[in-house]
């Protein structure tokens, strides 16, 4: 009994280990091995270990496309503003070039027209004191001469030599009042024609102030543009070419505004304006008179061209009404504010600027100031231009 049993317990192992070995050779009979095999099956069921990964770069592959899509796009946007930006900024800046020039014209006429004045002042009055004199002093001198004379034919002799003496002084003295008149009347005409010119001017600066309005609305357009955008997109070729095109522009104009013919005249200033000028100055230590009259020269002409402008810009000192409003100051002390008065103008133009950085006459503050009083850096640079010329004719006719 015991003899049978182990026989047949041997028998199964010798069994189980054959059937081993041929699942060994099953396995081991498929092409590529049994790891491939294994890859297969897993396959065959999903479960795939490069599936993860190969999603995951396929996500990014479109997070990178949504983001160069963005970012041309507003490549695209960049450009556009950009050009706009350029047109508007190159056509303020020769028109402000050409307001210069004409302030520099305007400030000659000026000059000739009041020395033509004086001239014409001075010569009235000699031609007076010289006929006054001929009928006073040349009277009494004429009596003494004829009565003095030893006979009828000399005293008739002088009589008429004093005569043809005392005409020619009166005609040369006519003569010299004839030409001085002539003088002062082609000057004031020319004066008149400057006025005029002034007046289209300052229309035309009105016009350069909304280009030079249009091409900042368009720089910050383009930069806000810009700066949406997130990192990824802001770092696409298009983003950093759109921006790279847009600071060049910026530095054209920069360029510009330096190489601008320098030299702005001072346009004759009225006496009621250079009176609230020098008198409003003072209420912002630091600043100097010249600089509000520069801004009234830029703004109206000093009264010259009041507006409103196609802005809604209103008075001699062209505030807009929200902002006058905010700074008001009666000037003239009669009880009411208005940006139409000249005295309340100058006087809220005095603390406008003040505000907004001028206070203590810094050229870093007195920029500042300018350029809150109008955004565009012609304007700072024509202002300081213009009180400049108005600094250096204030000394020379002190």
């Amino acid at each position: 009994m015991g003899g049978r049993t182990t026989g047949r317990r041997g028998r199964g192992a010798t069994l189980r280990a054959r059937v081993l070995m041929a699942l060994v050779v099953v396995l081991l009979a498929v092409p590529g091995g049994a790891a491939p095999a294994a890859a297969r099956v897993r396959a065959a069921t999903g479960a795939s270990d490069e599936a993860p990964a190969a999603a995951k770069v396929e996500r990014l592959d479109a997070k990178a496309r949504a983001a160069r899509a963005r970012a041309e796009a507003a490549a695209r946007q960049v450009d556009t503003l950009t050009a706009r930006y350029e047109e508007r900024s190159r056509a303020a800046a020769d028109a402000a070039d050409r307001l210069a020039a004409a302030f520099t014209v305007s400030a000659g006429v000026d000059r000739v027209r009041d020395a033509d004045a004086v001239h014409l002042r001075s010569t009235q009055v000699a031609h007076a004191a010289r006929i006054r004199a001929l009928y006073t002093d040349g009277g009494a001198a004429l009596a003494v001469t004829v009565l003095g004379a030893p006979d009828l034919d000399e005293a008739m002799w002088r009589l008429s030599t004093l005569d043809r003496i005392e005409g020619d002084l009166a005609r040369r003295s006519a003569l010299d009042l004839s030409t001085a008149g002539a003088r002062a009347a082609r000057s004031a005409a020319a004066a008149r024609v400057a006025a005029e010119a002034d007046d289209r001017l300052a229309v035309a600066l009105r016009a350069v102030q909304d280009d030079a309005s249009a091409a900042e609305e368009a720089l910050g357009r383009a930069r806000t543009a810009l700066d949406r955008l997130d990192a990824e997109a802001r770092g696409a070729e298009a983003a950093k070419a759109a921006a790279a095109r847009l600071a060049a522009a910026q530095e054209a104009a920069r360029l510009r505004r330096l190489a601008a013919s320098g030299a702005t005249g001072a346009l004759g200033i009225p006496l009621e304006f250079e009176r609230l000028y020098r008198a409003a100055a003072p209420s912002c230590p630091g600043v100097d008179w010249t600089l509000l009259a520069a801004v009234g020269q830029v703004e109206s002409g000093h009264g010259r061209n009041n507006g409103p402008s196609s802005a809604g810009a209103i008075g001699p000192m062209q505030f807009m009404p929200a902002t006058f409003a905010s700074y008001a100051v009666d000037g003239d002390h009669d009880g009411d504010v208005d940006a139409w008065d000249p005295a309340d103008a100058v006087w809220t133009a005095a603390r406008y600027l003040c505000a907004s950085g001028a206070e203590g006459g810094s050229d870093d503050g007195v920029r500042d100031a300018l350029f809150a009083y109008n955004h565009a850096q012609w304007y700072v640079d024509l202002v300081l231009g213009a009180r400049q010329a108005i600094a250096d004719r204030a000394s020379a006719t002190a």
